[in-house]
C-alpha cells in the first residue's frame, strides 16, 4: 500500500468531493445516531464522528484527525494519516482499517472484512474478527477475548538504516486466534509473541521469540 503523507491534503480530498461525498478542510464531521450516508465522509484538518446504529456506505477518512464510529454501525472503510481510529461494539467494516501515525482500538464484536493495518501506533482488539491481515512496522498489537485473524499477522520491514533493535509485543489473551502466520520481516525488529488462556497461533511463528505467560 502506498500511505499518504502531510504534503498531500487537497489531493487526498478532491477525488472524494467529486465522487458526490461530504468533506470538510477545518472542521469536523458528526454523523448523530442512526443515519444513514450513502457517501465517503472526508475531513483534512478535523475528526470524524459517527454515532450509534449508522450506515456509511463510503469511507470516513481523516487526514489529521481521529475516526471514531458508535456502536452497531457499518462502514466501507476506515483511514486516518496523523490520528487514531475507535470503533464501538458490533461494528462492522467491509474493508480495510488503516492508520499510519495513531493507535487502532477495536471493539467487541467488531467485523473487518478486510486488513488491519498501522505504521506508527498500537493495534487493540476485544472479540474481534478480521478476516484479512493484521499489519503493523512499530506498533505492538494486542488481542482480547477470542479475538481471531483468518489472515497473517505482519509486522513489516522498517525504513532507515539503524542498527539499533526495536522491541515489539505481539499479545493474545483470552483464547485469542491467528488462523495463519505470524511473520517478521525485519530482523532489526525484535518482537515477542505472547500466548495466553488458551490462544493459538495455527501457522508458523517465523522471526520472533515465543513466551508462554507474561513479560
Amino acid at each position: 500500500m502506498r500511505w499518504p503523507t502531510r504534503g498531500s491534503p487537497i489531493v487526498f480530498l478532491a477525488p472524494l468531493v467529486l465522487a458526490g461525498c461530504f468533506g470538510s478542510v477545518n472542521s469536523p464531521i458528526v454523523v448523530g445516531d442512526g443515519q444513514t450516508r450513502d457517501g465517503s465522509l472526508s475531513s483534512v484538518n478535523g475528526s470524524v464522528t459517527v454515532g450509534a446504529d449508522c450506515t456509511i456506505g463510503g469511507t470516513c477518512r481523516s487526514v489529521n484527525g481521529t475516526v471514531e464510529i458508535g456502536d452497531r454501525s457499518q462502514a466501507r472503510q476506515l483511514s486516518t494519516v496523523n490520528g487514531s481510529i475507535r470503533t464501538g461494539t458490533d461494528v462492522t467494516v467491509e474493508r480495510d482499517v488503516e492508520s499510519v501515525n495513531g493507535s487502532i482500538t477495536l471493539g467487541s464484536a467488531t467485523k473487518v472484512a478486510g486488513e488491519v493495518k498501522t505504521v506508527n501506533g498500537p493495534i487493540e482488539m476485544t472479540r474481534v474478527e478480521v478476516r484479512g491481515d493484521v499489519r503493523t512496522v512499530h506498533g505492538d498489537v494486542r488481542l482480547h477475548d477470542g479475538s481471531v485473524v483468518k489472515g497473517d499477522l505482519v509486522v513489516e520491514s522498517k525504513r532507515g538504516s539503524s542498527g539499533r533493535k526495536t522491541p515489539l509485543t505481539i499479545e493474545l489473551t483470552g483464547a485469542s486466534l491467528v488462523e495463519g502466520d505470524i511473520l517478521v520481516e525485519d530482523p532489526r525488529i525484535d518482537v515477542r509473541v505472547v500466548l495466553l488462556e488458551d490462544s493459538k497461533v495455527l501457522g508458523r511463528i517465523e522471526g520472533a521469540e515465543v513466551v508462554d505467560g507474561e513479560i
